[in-house]
């Protein structure tokens, strides 16, 4: 029966390579941290290979405890000289102004210009690549004492970004030929945050080749949103097609019951609608034309209107805070910062309706965020602010909501009202969307990899 473990299976082995683990924060880190507690019961023994004192942008304490205590975890040293040369400037003010983006109406300091067009050009594909060697001489001494041991991997997985981490398994590949899952969370060559730093010619060619040389050398390659597939495999060959599957990122159900003992049903205040984002907020997830409606909505209450209170939890940008402070009274809204993801999902469940905001940019309309999975076991209403067409567009369409832009206020005054209306989403939408079904959709696919290993293309 679907969603009941599998007992007793012989389990095969998988060396999964990571960049984001616990201790780690965001929504990296939680595809391979659920991948890897369901695996075994569905045949799978995963090992991780992991970096020992990386500079994670974001701590969460509460992901380490969902570590199994009986998952071997191998801790690889690494050195990141980026963000050595950002601690360099603590305290100084500078070291944010230094590693940031300046927005459209900012003026670019040479400095900003010269560390960001360096962190670009130099470090390929990203800073972590200066981790490759050492980490694929330490997978190489595992896989080596495993099979000495008489107990070999079955399979290798890596997980990106960073990108650099695929580079590893294309080592390991080339130098052991065991078989090899190369995951994509989201874009490499066509993610958007590369024209910050300033690429030249060379890079972009760079980018595309080591793109390529993964792709085409991966035994079998999984993706988290549809469009992905059109940037990686652009052929669109059946036998091309074959080796690559869709598979969404997902939600917990461990993680709802854990906090539904500390979560209510609506807000305490009942003249009051709670409406919560969570997750990150930067320029290009900027909605003023929401900021707008709820300042209207607000100013002209009437029996069939709550005054609606905007909850960010998460990373707000300056550019967007100081949109936040233009369009909306300051009553209207509250930053709440960085929350756990336990935290994050006590919120979620207090809230009376949820945000889903995408970036409105060509990367916007290729992915699909992971919270968007968990907003649905919420069971909560959804207001969706997405570029149309796009992949999440066409999800949340398939759901029965209604997107709308981020600069329309007009279609944000209608989003607000069906908001206020609505019952939630219906319940048997998000079922298909459990880690623990999606887990075994990964372990049919390292199942037929092992059982039919690909050629290179």
């Amino acid at each position: 029966m679907e969603g009941e473990p599998k007992q007793n299976l012989p389990r095969k082995r998988v060396l999964v390579i990571a960049y984001y683990w616990p201790p780690a924060g965001g929504p990296g880190v939680q595809r391979w941290l659920k991948f890897t507690k369901y695996l075994p019961e569905n045949g799978w023994q995963p090992e991780l290979l992991v970096p020992q004192g990386a500079a994670y942008p974001v701590l969460d304490d509460s992901l380490a405890q969902e570590v199994d205590h009986n998952l071997a975890v191998h801790r690889v040293p690494i050195f990141e000289p980026y963000e050595a040369v950002m601690n360099l400037f603590k305290g100084s003010g500078k070291a944010e102004r230094l590693g940031s983006v300046a927005s459209k109406d900012e003026q670019q300091s040479w400095t900003q210009y010269a560390m960001l067009w360096g962190r670009g050009n130099l470090l390929l594909p990203d800073p972590r690549v200066l981790w490759r060697r050492k980490a694929t001489k330490a997978a190489a001494h595992i896989l080596r004492s495993a099979l000495e041991e008489g107990r070999p991997f079955d399979a290798i997985a890596t997980t990106g970004p960073p990108h650099s981490v695929h580079l590893i398994g294309l080592a390991l590949k080339k130098k052991w030929d065991i078989p090899w899952l190369a995951d994509f969370r989201d874009l490499w060559r066509e993610m958007d945050y590369l024209e910050d730093f300033h690429p030249t010619p060379r890079t972009r060619r760079r980018h595309l080749e080591m793109e390529r040389a993964v792709v085409n050398t991966a035994d079998f390659k999984t993706y988290s949103s549809p469009s992905t597939l059109f940037s990686l495999a652009p052929d669109k060959r059946p036998e091309t097609l074959s080796k690559f599957e869709l598979i969404y990122n997902g939600w917990d159900q461990d993680d709802l019951e854990d906090a539904s003992h500390r979560a209510r049903t609506g807000s305490e205040e009942e003249a009051v609608f709670q409406l919560g984002h969570f997750g990150s907020l930067f320029p290009t997830r900027d909605a003023p034309g929401l900021w707008k409606a709820i300042r209207q909505w607000n100013a002209n209450l009437g029996e069939t209107r709550k005054r609606i209170h905007l909850n960010l939890a998460g990373t707000a940008s300056r550019p967007v805070v100081s949109s936040l402070k233009e369009h909306m009274r300051a009553e209207d809204w509250t930053d709440h910062g960085y929350l756990s993801h336990g935290d994050a999902v006590t919120m979620m469940q207090r809230m009376d309706a949820l945000l889903l905001i995408q970036n409105d940019n060509d990367t916007g309309r290729k992915a699909i965020p992971g919270k968007a999975f968990e907003y649905l076991a919420t069971q909560r209403p959804i207001g969706v602010i997405v570029p149309m067409p796009s992949d999440l567009g066409d999800l949340a369409t398939s759901w029965q909501l209604k997107p709308c832009a981020h600069n329309d206020m007009d279609s944000a005054m209608e989003m607000l009202a069906t908001l206020q209306s609505s019952k939630g989403v219906d319940p048997a939408i998000g079922t298909q969307f459990s880690r623990r079904s999606l887990t075994g959709q990964l372990a049919r696919c390292l199942d037929g990899m092992i059982q039919h290993p690909s050629t290179r293309s």
